[in-house]
């Protein structure tokens, strides 16, 4: 039986500035600034960096998915191969992500692999992140894989534009209420996604016009052509970094 698995990752870890104001442009090279520049991205000229951040921004994490179709997979991990006693009967496969591997335990043949780029939301709109790192809810890196489901019609997904057909993935299996929220769906910038996952072209990092057909609504569509031909169900795995 053949099986859509996505594999996702956000290493290296990539964070970037959405300016949502009337150029709409990405703001890609805020890795390493100071805790002071940092603050100062949130505060106006004239707000001092002791005071409360004034300045709305969107921050948004770059990953990589893999679209990996055929037998089902077990066990996905970096680095390391996986150990003889996980195969359980099944064959160890090899793929490459951002230049680091990536062993899994399959049962069956891999037919095709696809590479997306994706867009989550990271810090809150004043700049905050709690001791894990994290901002807005995301999915947590676990060993074991998440379910997908095709859903239509989904509410806030629709809201994206008039005439959206809310087609979308769910995430299943979250540990929180939150992240039973998570859904994989278009996303023409990091700002229609706060907690899910925006899938688009391998490499590409553009702000897309939010108009039917635009690159992410076409990868999110591609991806869902695939689980419907399987039963409307899939897997997903996020790698632990």
């Amino acid at each position: 039986m053949e099986f859509v698995t996505l594999i996702h990752t956000r290493w290296p870890k990539d964070e970037f500035i959405y300016d949502h104001g009337a150029k709409g442009e990405i703001v890609d090279d805020v890795d390493n600034l100071s805790a002071d520049d940092r603050g100062r991205l949130y505060r106006t000229a004239r707000q001092p960096l002791n005071m409360p951040a004034n300045r709305k921004r969107y921050s948004g994490l770059w990953g990589t998915m893999m679209m990996v179709i055929g037998g089902p997979i077990h066990c996905a991990q970096f680095d390391q191969p996986v150990p003889a006693d996980m195969l359980c009967g099944g064959r160890q496969v090899e793929f490459t992500i951002n230049s680091r591997k990536v062993f899994v335990a399959t049962f069956g043949d891999v037919l095709s692999t696809k590479l997306f780029t994706t867009v989550e939301r990271y810090r809150t709109d004043d700049g905050r992140v709690d001791i894990w790192d994290i901002g807005f809810v995301r999915l947590m890196r676990r060993d074991k894989p998440y379910g997908l489901r095709v859903e239509r019609n989904n509410s806030a997904v629709k809201e994206l534009r008039p005439g959206h057909d809310g087609i979308c993935l769910r995430v299943l299996g979250g540990s929180s209420l939150q992240q039973q929220a998570i859904l994989i769906h278009e996303a023409p910038n990091v700002g229609w996604v706060t907690g899910c996952i925006g899938p688009r072209p391998h490499g590409n990092r553009e702000v897309f016009e939010n108009k039917t057909g635009n690159p992410s609504d076409l990868a999110v569509r591609e991806i869902i052509r695939e689980v419907d031909r399987r039963g409307g169900k899939g897997q997903f795995y996020v790698l632990r970094g």
